[in-house]
């Protein structure tokens, strides 16, 4: 293997190391500040916050592009070094729901009731967009799964500006889509207790925030995966994704 290449495979596999130190910096400095929007639009009654509703709404249109692009540079290059390519469809069904949560922020957001007159269903319009919403996520899980053949890939080879756009497009919605789920969920939540109680609520806290936060770095939890072939590499994993959780539950 030519230098050149062994530089670009190496550049790639310390993406997803990125992509945690990124997002746990915004955890940190830049999401306390954005929490009082996201926290009033769920728990405030008559809320209208049509910018906030106009941003989760085109984040996610943008997530459609940008996510199926970024697995396709990913499939390409873990076929190329003769990789081994995990499904991440558990990552995938939490992916749905934070979708679904997002759905619901936007109806929120535009000032719109999430239940009809007599509580007991979804109005039409928001039904319909669930529906909708589950054949997106439907799409991404075939893109997850690569129904892509070999000469259809040889197109997405790095380095390309296309896959840096959907980088970036990924990571916005990672954040954003953080504040609105995690970030509101947890905004009343104090973790106290002693000894045994207080590691049982931070083991429960950490548990329910992977289920939040690794959904939304799936393709480079895929390549990640594929790329560990020694302690190094795991515990380069491993520490980043630390990094992301103290980052989210230091709060608390």
């Amino acid at each position: 293997m030519k230098l050149g290449q062994v530089w670009n495979q190496e550049r790639y596999q310390v993406e997803g190391l990125f992509f945690n130190l990124i997002c746990g910096l915004y955890f940190i400095f830049v999401a306390p500040l954005l929490k009082d929007i996201s926290t009033q639009n769920i728990y405030e009654e008559n809320s209208y916050l049509p910018y906030l509703a106009i941003l989760l709404l085109l984040i996610s249109i943008l997530e459609i592009y940008a996510f199926p692009l970024k697995l396709k540079f990913v499939h390409q290059s873990i076929k190329e070094h003769e990789h081994e390519a995990g499904s991440g469809f558990v990552l995938w069904m939490f992916h749905s729901v934070i979708s679904i949560i997002i759905t619901f922020s936007i109806f929120e957001a535009f000032g719109y009731e999430l239940t009809s007159k007599d509580g007991n269903e979804l109005p039409w319009f928001v039904s319909l967009s669930i529906f909708i919403v589950v054949i997106k996520e439907l799409y991404l899980l075939f893109c997850i799964m690569d129904i892509n053949d070999e000469e259809t890939l040889q197109k997405y080879k790095r380095p390309h500006i296309k896959e840096w756009i959907a980088d970036i497009i990924l990571l916005i919605y990672a954040c954003i889509a953080y504040t609105v789920t995690w970030e509101t969920i947890t905004s009343n939540m104090k973790l106290d207790g002693q000894d045994i109680l207080l590691i049982m609520n931070y083991s429960i806290c950490i548990l329910l925030f992977l289920m939040f936060y690794l959904p939304l770095r799936i393709p480079y939890q895929i390549e990640e995966i594929a790329n560990i072939k020694d302690d190094k590499d795991y515990f380069r994993y491993i520490s980043s994704i630390l990094f992301a959780v103290v980052s989210g539950i230091w709060h608390l």
